[in-house]
């Protein structure tokens, strides 16, 4: 009977009952082990939160770094039987008490992962919605409306992940910069540009050059575009403007922390 994760389980919530929180976290604890053990995840995730949850109330505003950890493992085994949903809820439970353990680093990756959850989660939901199977029971209301919000944030989210990995990944948005940059280049070298009077057909560096001024709104005047490459121009400058602040705040918010 010490080996049953149910019966286990049972005692705990009993516990949590009479407002035991000690004996509730140990066994909420033990409990997730054992259905771990036994491949069963989605309690197991439920009884790390739980668990977690006793340890939060049991200590107060004192020690979070072991409701963090037990958060973590919880959204793990969540993300591992595809509910993607509570894994992201429990993943920014987990951020939020590394936070208040001054535990900065894993603060970033726990917004990362709670952010990339709930893209994934949406992704799933537009295209194969059958597949979601949550362990808790949501009260979303399913109508038009609400699915094109859904849409609309997947978007959002999505280009997030891709420009500055959710705010947590400023290389990414460097690596975005710099494709910017050549993918302008490879049009500019395709078109033609007006140097010292003359239209031609640039080589790469001298499309390069130009590119680089472009998106740096540096503007020297000595290389203008002409024709179609004037889109361009338009277009990467309009890319600089949003990008290169999403930088800076991504940058200026993940290393100043440390």
């Amino acid at each position: 009977m010490q080996d049953n994760p149910q019966v286990i389980e049972e005692k705990a919530n009993a516990l949590l009952a009479e407002e035991k929180y000690h004996e509730a976290y140990r066994l909420f604890k033990k409990a997730a082990g054992l259905y771990r053990k036994n491949k069963n995840l989605r309690q197991s995730a439920f009884c790390s939160a739980m668990a977690a949850s006793c340890w939060s109330i049991r200590s107060g505003e004192k020690r979070f770094n072991n409701a963090a950890i037990l958060y973590e493992n919880a959204a793990r085994d969540a993300e591992a039987c595809r509910d993607l949903e509570y894994a992201s809820l429990l993943y920014k439970q987990a951020a939020i008490n590394h936070e208040r353990d001054r535990e900065l680093i894993n603060l970033s990756d726990c917004l990362y992962s709670s952010k990339e959850c709930y893209r994934k989660f949406l992704v799933r939901r537009l295209f194969n919605a059958k597949k979601i199977h949550p362990i808790t029971k949501s009260k979303e209301k399913k109508n038009l409306i609400s699915s094109l919000k859904r849409g609309v944030l997947c978007l959002m989210l999505t280009l997030s992940y891709l420009i500055w990995g959710h705010g947590e990944r400023p290389s990414r948005t460097f690596a975005s910069c710099v494709l910017v940059i050549l993918i302008s280049s490879l049009f500019y070298s395709a078109g033609y540009l007006l140097k010292e009077g003359l239209v031609s057909r640039p080589h790469f560096l001298d499309a390069l050059y130009f590119s680089v001024v472009t998106f740096t709104t540096v503007g020297f005047g000595d290389v203008t575009a002409v024709g179609l490459n004037k889109i361009i121009v338009m277009l990467e400058s309009l890319c600089s403007i949003f990008i290169m602040p999403l930088f800076i705040i991504g940058f200026s918010r993940k290393y100043l922390r440390i």
